[in-house]
């Protein structure tokens, strides 16, 4: 009997792990009651359901004999988590999933780390008396959203209320906290890509992002590898582990965000499920050789075994979004096609957009890998950045 997997939800990430899971020879069950859902065509089975009935969840895998179940977004992290559980297969901690996707318990969780540091922050629950804040600029957002939704950096008390109002718009009616935190002056920003498996964690790849800064830092482009110095490179792979035990993420993918400030390590946010906007599909893999959403489907079903980073390719290669903040690279984007560098170029119209929060497919963009090194196009457009 062929194995079997739950995925739950039906946006792009269960796209692309439904024809991951299909390349391994894996069933796929998808689990939504989402009108749009893009996974219809990929997963193998999908089921009308209302994914946070748990109950209903766990008694249609069992009558499916599913072998694993994974997240796809914040918002399935913990429902995954239950589901696994009350089946008895590999998952996270079903109390370290209720509290994960929350950035201030996560701050609280890690602040006895002294490898890495953390922004000075205030949780503000809604209604409350605004804090007295000692110093600007500060970054205002949910406290369980992704995508820099809701997200604004704020430079006065007078900019404050509509920050925190821009954040509650942007967040469902069920959440009711907001982290208020220091903005962390930085050049880059970067994500890490790691799996965890029954207590040991492994970085996969470290990413560098190219964002459009304050007020709302909105994600423009991602690279892979990092261009970082060899001795960071070794503090980071040594951090994230640390940082995830101390959390208590297991069996699972995170995608944890950092900025790095002179040698420190500074943590943005934890996220335990696979990093999007095309980073951990099909940037990681094109990078490294190693196929990522399967290590992470792996981990779900239990089979997973540690790949050797040390024999994974170097490739370089990246996603740049072409917006109305990136106009300048249009240019190239027109006719990236006569270039051997080119992976895969979406076009969604003539005109640029300006985007507020991540779009990673909702937009035009252009994705490249070489193993030649970064090319000189890319390279050139990047300098002007």
């Amino acid at each position: 009997m062929s194995k079997s997997i739950a995925i739950i939800g039906s946006g792009e990430m269960a796209v692309i792990i439904a024809d991951e899971a299909r390349r391994m020879g894996i069933v796929s069950h998808s689990f939504s009651n989402n009108p749009t859902d893009r996974v219809l065509g990929h997963s193998d089975q999908h089921h009308d359901v209302d994914i946070f009935n748990v109950h209903e969840l766990v008694s249609i895998c069992q009558d499916l004999s599913v072998s694993g179940v994974i997240s796809t977004t914040e918002l399935t992290v913990s429902i995954a988590a239950k589901v696994a559980h009350e089946m008895g297969l590999n998952g996270m901690p079903v109390s370290v999933s209720e509290m994960v996707t929350d950035k201030g318990l996560v701050r609280e969780k890690v602040s006895k780390i002294t490898s890495i540091k953390q922004p000075i922050y205030n949780i503000l629950n809604i209604g409350e008396k605004l804090p007295q804040i000692q110093k600007y600029p500060v970054v205002v957002k949910p406290t369980a959203m992704g995508g820099k939704r809701g997200v604004s950096v704020v430079g006065s008390d007078n900019e404050l209320q509509a920050a925190i109002e821009y954040s509650i718009e942007n967040m469902p009616a069920s959440m009711t906290r907001i982290i208020i935190e220091s903005y962390v002056w930085g050049k880059k920003e970067y994500s890490v890509e790691s799996l965890s498996f029954n207590g040991s964690h492994k970085v996969i790849q470290i990413t560098e992002k190219i964002t459009s800064g304050p007020p709302n830092c909105v994600e423009l482009g991602h690279m892979q590898p990092a261009e970082v110095p060899d001795k960071i490179r070794r503090k980071i792979e040594c951090t994230i582990p640390e940082l995830l035990t101390a959390v208590g993420v297991d069996n699972t993918s995170a995608h944890t965000e950092i900025k790095l400030v002179g040698d420190d390590i500074y943590l943005i946010e934890l996220n335990a499920r696979l990093g999007g906007d095309h980073i951990s599909y099909p940037l990681t893999g094109l990078s490294t050789g190693y196929p990522y959403i399967q290590g992470a489907i792996a981990v779900a079903m239990g089979d997973y075994e540690e790949p050797d980073t040390d024999k994974f390719d170097r490739n370089a290669c990246g996603v740049i979004f072409v917006t109305k903040q990136t106009s300048e690279v249009k240019h190239l984007f027109d006719e990236c096609e006569q270039y051997p560098w080119l992976y895969k170029k979406n076009k969604i119209s003539e005109e640029l957009k300006e985007i507020i929060n991540n779009q990673a497919f909702d937009t035009n963009y252009m994705i490249y890998k070489s193993n030649e090194g970064l090319p000189q196009e890319i390279k050139r457009l990047l300098v002007k950045q």
